[in-house]
């Protein structure tokens, strides 16, 4: 046990001698979407037909169809697993459109005339949104709105999707910002002036050593599940990288342990340090 103390306050050292953090690269890490009444806005194994998606709604109990423009790909946390492709099962009811980066709410004119589908499942549910909070939205003209609207300009554009609880890292790439998501996954966008890009941190945050360094920092669930929450990573540590290691440390394959290996090395880490971390 002291053996294993000394080797992992060694490695944390050599680590926090690094020049940068991971604050350094992220511009934004950020929590997915609040509706306060999920039953009403998701919609369950959807299909897309021509211009509408159906699906099951739970707060009705049938399928619903709404038209595509009102809705998004969905992710939860059990959706997101590395080396898997993102699934198309779930979608969002999006009552917003996106101009000059700000997330601005239709009208209630415009869902009824734009997306009579959609509006007029809205409406059946008027009652219950209405009555969200404690009544909160009873006198309020937008009463399908999300309650708390954060971020929501933050879902379509290139990023990194991770769920918050999970065993290992399972950071995947959403490469043309197609998917939104709940607030058990976390979206990651790069600094525009970060020499990191995305393919290069995907491989950071799914490798060996960051899973090791959050068991070592971070809080642990029941049966070895971590945390993966902004407030543990921010100070993971970050290594200056030249070009060809950029190029490299981009191209590498996840699925080839070889890899955690030359991540390790770029970390600063002999071998010797490499092996303990594998195995702990």
């Amino acid at each position: 046990w002291v053996f294993a103390e000394d080797a992992v306050a060694k490695i944390l050292e050599k680590l926090n001698k690094l020049p940068l953090r991971l604050s350094d690269v992220f511009e934004k890490i950020y929590q997915g979407i609040a509706t306060s009444k999920d039953d009403v806005y998701f919609l369950y194994n959807c299909e897309v037909l021509n211009n509408t998606v159906k699906g099951f709604s739970k707060q009705v109990n049938r399928i619903v169809e709404i038209e595509q423009g009102l809705v998004k790909p969905l992710l939860k946390g059990e959706d997101v697993h590395r080396f898997k492709q993102l699934p198309r099962e779930r979608f969002v009811i999006f009552p917003y459109k996106i101009e000059n980066e700000k997330a601005i709410l239709y009208s209630e004119c415009e869902l009824q005339s734009l997306f009579p589908k959609g509006y007029a499942y809205l409406k059946e549910c008027e009652p219950i949104l209405r009555g969200r909070e404690k009544g909160r939205l009873q006198s309020d003209i937008f009463w399908y709105r999300y309650i708390y609207p954060k971020s929501l300009t933050c879902f379509n554009q290139e990023k990194l999707v991770a769920p918050e609880i999970s065993i290992g890292g399972n950071f995947v790439y959403d490469i043309n910002g197609e998917f939104y998501h709940t607030t058990t996954v976390y979206g990651y966008i790069i600094k525009d002036n970060s020499e990191f890009n995305y393919c290069a941190m995907l491989n950071i945050m799914n490798s060996q050593i960051l899973w090791w360094y959050l068991k070592h920092t971070g809080t642990v669930l029941a049966n070895g599940y971590f945390r993966y929450k902004p407030t543990y990573l921010k100070d993971f540590p970050l290594p200056l990288i030249n070009k060809s290691e950029m190029e490299k440390l981009s191209s590498l394959n996840q699925h080839d342990k070889t890899s955690d290996r030359f991540i390790g090395l770029l970390f600063g880490l002999d071998d010797n340090d490499i092996d303990f971390v594998s195995r702990t």
